[in-house]
């Protein structure tokens, strides 16, 4: 076998090796050992060693037999658990009038195809082109707020609050959501927003309490209006300018709070007047279904009656018209799940048979 200098040998009728130095001749070679002599070898008493392979340990004697160092396991890294996105954007779909910009609240079954059974998703809406930070209470059977969620939703954008089972529907029926607006240019300040949320938890079960919503690509749900964004006030020069002329804070308070849905049919403080004909709802009214035209009533009638209720209205008359009595009908079938509303026939002299009149009795 020829080496080269360099060469890795051991010997093979003694123990230990060493580099090759010089060749000395065709059959001889100078080896230099560990403690620097150079030893002349005969070719034929050497092998070549690979000190990385497994043929170099075969000429190892037991005391230089080549130990692996072990290596160190790769430390395991542990993803971290993120939270899922809640988000997504608004998909307008169907026809008809879209809902006015603002920022809402909607119970929407998972199961479209049976609206009373199984979970529903609570959403916040928000149906602007701000940014809001939002907070989210709940009211308990003693009157206690409980702080369940908080964040912020982008402009146009939907968000899952919580997905509840049909038990919770009771709990998740009344309390507190505030909002305040944000947008990197605005022409106005927008005000903060505190408004009282409640829902009969009964609604819930019942299948024509909901109703295809646009913002929520016509999926059914129950919609609750937070605020209309033309109806929230403004702004910060306001509030300085009734400060500068010394306005008692109560009365400034009182007129900067937001206005709430039956604010627009008030007609003395506590008190309100809605015509619920199909006329006064829908513009495109001539093309709806019988079916739809009492849909869309008693879905407003559910809406302004929840807030008459959140905001102490003490008195509202519903105006339904005469007809053939089937408005009239599902109103006083649903108010009977109404504990603190009493309802009589509004007055004759001004309304003949085609109003009912509500005393909502203040329950704290």
């Amino acid at each position: 076998m020829n080496f080269k200098p360099g060469d890795k040998v051991r010997f093979l009728n003694s123990t230990g090796g060493g580099t090759v130095v010089k060749e000395i001749n065709a059959f001889m070679v100078s080896v230099a050992i560990e403690d620097g002599f150079e030893i002349p070898t005969l070719t034929s008493e050497l092998v070549a060693i690979e000190p990385a392979g497994t043929s170099g340990d075969l000429f190892l004697n037991k005391n230089e037999r080549r130990v692996d160092t072990p290596k160190k396991p790769e430390p395991v890294v542990v993803p971290e658990e993120t939270e899922p996105d809640r988000t997504s954007r608004i998909v307008m779909r169907g026809d008809g009038s879209a809902a006015p910009s603002g920022v809402y609240l909607a119970w929407v079954p998972q199961d479209q195809l049976r609206l009373l059974a199984g979970p529903l998703d609570v959403y916040l809406v928000n149906n602007t082109a701000s940014d809001i930070l939002y907070s989210f209470f709940l009211k308990d059977a003693e009157g206690n707020f409980s702080g369940m969620d908080y964040g912020s939703v982008p402009p146009e954008s939907k968000l899952v609050i919580e997905s509840i089972v049909r038990e919770d529907i009771g709990t998740w029926s009344n309390g507190v959501i505030q909002v305040i607006f944000f947008a990197e240019k605005n022409e106005k300040v927008l005000m903060p927003v505190s408004a009282t949320f409640r829902i009969k938890g009964s609604l819930l079960y019942q299948d024509g309490s909901y109703h295809e919503t646009r913002f929520l690509a016509n999926r059914k749900a129950i919609v609750y209006t937070v605020c209309e964004l033309s109806r929230v006030p403004s702004t910060y020069e306001q509030i300085l300018n009734e400060k500068e002329n010394h306005e008692p804070l109560p009365a400034a308070a009182e007129r900067f709070r937001p206005e709430t849905a039956i604010d627009q049919h008030r007609t003395a403080p506590g008190e309100a007047e809605v015509d619920l004909h199909i006329s006064a709802l829908r513009e495109d009214y001539g093309k709806l279904s019988p079916h739809e035209i009492l849909g869309i009533q008693m879905g407003y009638f559910e809406r302004m009656l929840g807030s008459a209720i959140a905001f102490r209205f003490n008195r509202v008359v519903f105006i339904h018209g005469i007809g053939n009595g089937t408005l009239k009908q599902a109103i006083i079938q649903r108010l009977e799940e109404y504990q603190d509303v009493e309802f009589r026939t509004a007055s004759f002299a001004k309304y003949g048979n085609g109003a009912i009149e509500l005393i909502i009795h203040r329950t704290q």
